[in-house]
């Protein structure tokens, strides 16, 4: 496969579903840690998860989907990675409001809109993350190190 096609499109399918599986797995466990620590008070654990949530909800996106460009995994799978922290959030918030979680409810804020709002900022750092990644794959190609360094289109 060609250095584009794998760039594009992606090579490494076990890799890419790894890369979004786990970390939807993060920020879920994350985010739930964050509620199940302000429910209970803990304000060591709270501090620490205002601090953790958003670094993985609004700057990981980018890194990740560089590494995934560079890995080949495809620009699908790195954009989904941008997707994955507005998903989980919406999907907490379903939850927690069917449970009936105090503070969780989709009452206290338009679900839509801040789902919407994290999906923009994710892709888009997610975006900015591929094309640095596509960048660093074809200099590395270039150099004669990547992965495609000896193939010919």
């Amino acid at each position: 496969m060609t250095t584009t096609e794998a760039l594009l499109l992606g090579r490494r399918r076990r890799l890419a579903v790894t890369m979004v599986a786990g970390f939807a797995v993060v920020v879920a466990i994350a985010l739930a840690s964050a509620i199940a620590a302000d429910l209970a008070d803990l304000q060591g654990a709270a501090a620490l998860a205002d601090r953790l949530v958003p670094l993985l909800v609004f700057y990981a996106p980018a890194p990740i989907a560089a590494a995934g460009a560079y890995a080949r995994c495809g620009g699908p799978a790195c954009l989904a990675v941008g997707v994955v922290p507005a998903v989980v959030f919406a999907a907490l918030v379903l939850v927690g409001s069917v449970l009936g979680v105090p503070g969780v409810g989709a009452a206290d804020a338009p679900l839509g809109s801040v789902t919407v709002s994290f999906a923009l900022v994710g892709v888009s750092g997610a975006f900015v993350g591929y094309c640095a990644g596509v960048t660093a794959a074809m200099l590395a190609d270039l150099a004669g190190v990547g992965d495609d360094a000896g193939d010919v289109a």
